[in-house]
């Protein structure tokens, strides 16, 4: 295949070719456990990728009567041959293809024809003019996502007639997964080079081993203190050493270490990870966590928000590991359910309000300023608002400073909260988060003393330092009260100049430059291992760990996609060989092994895992044959389940229990 495009590839395929279960039969090979080489390695994976791109689009062809359709109502060539711009209708998806409206992606495969089919047979019809399209790009000036880029295996434009018989568009699938896996294993340009992590595991030697023989006499006295924050949250000894290996082996400098979670049904293997990722924040070691489908990752991160507060009831405020800044999740909103909790820390809300938080006309630099000019000058707001209001009546002084006041304070707020809650810990200084604190309090004190006290302007305006009217009268004596508010609202002023020239931020940036921004500083990262190609398209720092979610749900080749992230140094597969493997649809692929986990190969080489033996979630009379007949009876009852309150009573049910 040499090194042509997966794309490429799959539009040259005639609608027969897709339909032909043989057609690479001869081609694929079986996948071996052990590789020689890189090379092998890579290429071992390109053909079966093929084969199953393949069988994904057969499945979907043969539902062709089910897809969404739209009628083309315009098709003109984009400059490069086979590079078209396609207009189309409304979408037509009412025959149950999908539970959503269908919305046009990058990477979505068409079929563009002169009919519209009933079955995939109708495209072989005599006079039926047909041909593969993928979108390259969609146009976000439509917000229906009628019109984009398409390319096609060949110029179809030359011949102008075929090119207006084109009538209908109907929706196959979208492969940018398969494109992704694809370019990671071709040695893509675009990506980064990264290859150690890949290169220990072709032939793996070291099956699990804890630490490295130059760490293993070291000190333990960081893991003894981790050891007893584990338990106070309630993990069990099996949780805490699987733990603690993977924090002995980020903790080594010196080599790069897999490590496999092996966690059974109910075991807390969600839990587990959640927790080691509150330890990796606190070590500040960059952690990617990924997870092979959009529902796992939301599930995990979900998790950790959770394990997050729970920890927080244990340690000081003071002492917290991350902030919701260093925290991030990314990937397709429309493929996420982001719930209100997740917003906080998904990356198209995060740069939706920072970008309004570095405005220059709206953020936090012309907020401050603005808190500034209030308590500078009041007064002569005030006075240019009578000569503005003229004969009309003027508003009272008191009404009009608590009406400005709550007006500039607010939104300085908002503002505040938010660049605490979506930048990263590193952004703000010691002092700066001093002061933060500080102001927020006097802020509230100020406001406090505005609504509480029974003023007369002219004590408000003493309170405020402002010049009194010439009727005034001059020589009654500041009040205690009057200097309670001038203090607050000195103090305020010297915490807001502080800050307007303590806070390293930037100011005037897009939504680009935020969402890098974003990613470039955070700690903790989620994605799907598809998602995590991105990342190799960024200026980011180093990250130190790659976690794997449901690790033995993922097939090995997309795991290439996170495994070549620069600098990246260990590896912790979390998942179970027991359960379901990855998904592959190719009857040749399966024969082949291509549905065969990184985590299952190294299980069949005998890595060593660590178990998570205790289940917390069945009835131990449900529990008792897996255990016995995949768990080699080394999975134990938690004490919840063993619990006489834990048995249900089905018997009130209409049908009885079985």
């Amino acid at each position: 295949m040499g090194e042509m495009e997966l794309e490429d590839v799959v539009l040259s395929w005639s609608a027969q070719e897709i339909a032909d279960d043989d057609l690479y039969r001869d081609k694929v090979e079986t996948i071996p456990c052990n590789f020689k080489s890189l090379d092998h390695y890579l290429t071992s994976y390109r053909v079966p990728l093929i084969e199953e791109t393949r069988s994904d689009l057969c499945s979907c062809l043969e539902l062709i009567s089910e897809a969404p359709s739209s009628k083309i109502l315009s098709m003109e060539a984009a400059g490069k041959p086979g590079s078209y711009f396609m207009d189309v209708n409304f979408w037509d998806n009412d025959a149950g293809f999908s539970t959503g409206a269908y919305s046009a992606r990058n990477g979505d495969i068409f079929i563009l024809s002169s009919i519209k089919p009933e079955a995939a047979e109708d495209l072989n019809r005599y006079g039926v003019t047909y041909c593969l399209a993928m979108i390259t790009e969609v146009s976000m000036d439509d917000e229906y996502h009628k019109g984009f880029r398409v390319k096609v295996a060949k110029n179809i434009g030359s011949e102008e007639e075929d090119l207006n018989k084109l009538k209908h568009a109907i929706f196959l699938n979208n492969i940018t997964t398969n494109i992704r896996i694809w370019k990671a294993l071709i040695f893509d340009t675009h990506m980064n080079d990264n290859f150690t992590v890949i290169k220990s595991l072709l032939a793996p030697t070291n099956l699990g081993e804890d630490v490295c023989r130059i760490c293993v006499n070291q000190d333990g006295g960081c893991l003894a203190s981790f050891t007893e924050q584990l338990l106070s949250v309630k993990l069990n000894r099996s949780q805490v050493d699987a733990i603690e290996s993977v924090i002995s082996a980020v903790q080594c400098g010196h080599v790069n270490l897999v490590k496999l979670i092996w966690g059974p049904p109910g075991t807390g293997k969600t839990k587990t990870v959640s927790t080691l990722l509150w330890l990796l924040a606190s070590l500040k070691c960059r952690t990617l966590t990924c997870a092979p489908t959009n529902v796992a990752v939301v599930g995990v991160c979900t998790r950790f928000l959770q394990t997050l507060k729970d920890f927080n009831e244990h340690i000081d405020s003071i002492c917290l590991p991350s902030s919701l800044g260093d925290i991030l999740l990314f990937g397709s909103r429309s493929n996420m359910d982001i719930t209100e909790d997740l917003q906080e820390v998904f990356l198209d809300f995060r740069v939706d309000e920072l970008v309004e938080c570095f405005s220059s006309l709206s953020g936090w630099n012309y907020r401050i300023a603005s808190m500034i000019s209030f308590f500078e000058d009041c007064a002569s707001r005030y006075d240019m608002l009578l000569e503005d209001d003229g004969k009309i009546d003027p508003v009272c002084f008191l009404d009009f400073i608590k009406k400005q006041f709550d007006a500039t304070a607010i939104a300085l707020k908002r503002c505040i909260m938010n660049l605490w809650v979506h930048l990263p810990g590193s952004c703000f200084s010691r002092d700066s988060v001093i002061n933060i604190s500080s102001l927020l309090n006097m802020l509230e004190k100020f406001g406090t003393l505005l609504c509480d006290v029974d003023w007369t302007d002219e004590g408000l305006k003493r309170g405020l330092c402002c010049p009194l009217t010439e009727n005034s009268v001059c020589a009654q004596p500041v009040s205690s009260i009057e200097k309670e508010l001038d203090g607050a609202r000195s103090s305020c002023l010297k915490l807001l100049k502080d800050l307007l020239h303590s806070l390293n931020l930037p100011t005037g940036v897009g939504k680009d430059w935020v969402q890098s921004y974003c990613i470039r500083n955070a700690t903790l990262l989620f994605c799907t291992t598809s998602s995590s190609y991105r990342l190799h398209h960024m200026d980011i720092a180093p990250l130190d760990v790659l976690i794997v979610d449901e690790a033995a749900q993922v097939r090995e080749c997309e795991l290439v996609i996170p495994l070549r992230l620069h600098w990246l140094k260990h590896v912790v597969l979390v998942g179970d060989d027991c359960q379901l493997s990855a998904m592959v649809k190719s009857k040749v692929c399966k024969e082949a092994g291509f549905e065969t986990s990184l985590f299952g190969r190294l299980v069949m080489l005998k890595f060593d895992k660590h178990l998570l033996n205790i289940q917390y979630r069945m009835n131990p009379c449900i529990s008792l044959f897996p255990n016995a007949q995949f768990y080699e009876r080394k999975i134990l009852d938690g004490s919840n389940v063993l619990s006489p309150s834990y048995n249900k009573d089905y018997t009130c049910l209409p049908f009885g229990s079985y």
